[in-house]
């Protein structure tokens, strides 16, 4: 991936970043509906308590790992806009 970014503008590198962020971030939020509106996992927090079957507890390390990598990728959009921002002013100061 690296390599194929290597490639690209910088513009064209931001939007891919930009778009692999929010397909991270959207399948992020597909998991919790389809955790708690579908499959109903939340129902053990009801008296009386049952612990999370492996299935639940694998669905929830996915999502926080998910979210987690999203959470990262945003930050890196956000630096690299602003970076490049930055470079573009100082281009049209100088």
């Amino acid at each position: 991936m690296v390599t194929f970014l290597k490639k690209l503008s910088h513009s064209k590198r931001l939007g891919v970043c930009t778009l692999a962020a929010l397909l991270l971030s959207c399948f992020s939020f597909f998991i919790l509906i389809l955790e708690y509106g579908v499959l109903n996992f939340g129902d053990s927090d009801m008296p009386p308590y049952q612990p999370d079957t492996p299935f639940e507890r694998t669905v929830d390390d996915l999502w926080i790992i998910i979210t987690f990598s999203a959470g990262l990728l945003w930050v890196c959009v956000i630096i690299y806009a602003v970076a490049q921002l930055f470079r573009a002013i100082k281009r049209r100061v100088a």
